[in-house]
């Protein structure tokens, strides 16, 4: 009867642990959707983070090549000279950049002009710097004689009409991000309460830990890949929506998610051992 009653409890046991692991792969999921939207939130939506992240020696140079390409073409339409010679000081690079970071991830609604970057963007412009060359002065010379019309064609120049449509659907994007949130919480309270009313806190917390420890190694492996494409690839081909400079500068952003996936890895494990026997 005792040999009866023991094998029954071990039976028990492994049904219970077995019957645990339905969660694992949804909490798997959830959790890697939760963490990534919520760091998406603190870093790529964040126009304080972004133009930190700027500031580096690395990014400078991508910011100062983009910006510079942008100005370039400011110079053909003006009638000036196009070449490599027409460079702007990574200081006014930077000023630019922060200018759109703000305009494009700022809190906002729906914009319907870009004219206001555009005055902004040219008076950053037409500072003079001790590093200007001969054909940047040029420029500024000509791009004031434009008048009126000189604010639609830093506009023209620098793609704001893009920017503007990036904008908006970074509103779009942020107020489906706050609802995916909240729905991901939902899913997860109501899976705990699931798990805990049907299952022993040791199968619940082991199978549990053992989904984050999924969803740190999907981490891992996503965002070591997309930290990689700017070593495998070269971005500055990819032109659409200046996708490319952006993929320069969050190559670094996803190196830390990457760090992220590694300590939750390492969190998740020791309960999760502590709990497989």
């Amino acid at each position: 009867m005792a040999e009866s009653s023991g094998t029954h409890r071990r039976r028990n046991n492994y049904e219970i642990v077995d019957n645990a692991l339905e969660y694992k792969r949804p909490l798997a999921f959830i959790a890697f959707l939760l963490l990534s939207l919520l760091l998406a939130t603190g870093t790529f939506l964040n126009p304080a983070f972004m133009k930190e992240t700027i500031k580096t020696d690395s990014n400078t140079v991508v910011v100062s090549q983009q910006v510079n390409s942008h100005f370039n073409r400011l110079a053909t339409i003006v009638n000036g000279s196009s070449d490599e010679k027409n460079l702007i000081s990574d200081d006014q690079a930077r000023e630019v950049a922060d200018l759109i970071i703000d305009y494009k991830y700022g809190w906002h609604f729906i914009h319907t002009s870009n004219l206001d970057l555009a005055k902004d963007i040219k008076a950053v412009i037409l500072k003079k710097e001790q590093t200007d060359t001969d054909q940047v002065t040029a420029i500024r010379k000509k791009l004031k004689k434009q008048s009126d019309s000189s604010v639609y064609i830093v506009s023209n120049a620098f793609d704001l009409a893009t920017v503007m449509l990036e904008a908006n659907l970074i509103t779009i994007i942020r107020i489906v991000n706050l609802l995916v949130i909240l729905l991901c919480l939902v899913a997860v309270v109501s899976i705990l309460r699931e798990a805990f009313a049907s299952h022993t806190k040791r199968a619940v917390v082991h199978d549990m830990t053992a989904g984050l420890m999924w969803t740190a190694f999907w981490f891992i492996l996503v965002y070591g890949l997309l930290a990689m494409v700017p070593i495998f690839m070269d971005t500055s081909v990819i032109t659409v929506a200046d996708l490319g400079y952006w993929l320069e500068i969050a190559s670094g952003v996803f190196l830390d998610f990457v760090i992220a996936g590694v300590i939750l890895y390492v969190v998740s494990a020791i309960p999760w051992q502590a709990t497989s026997r």
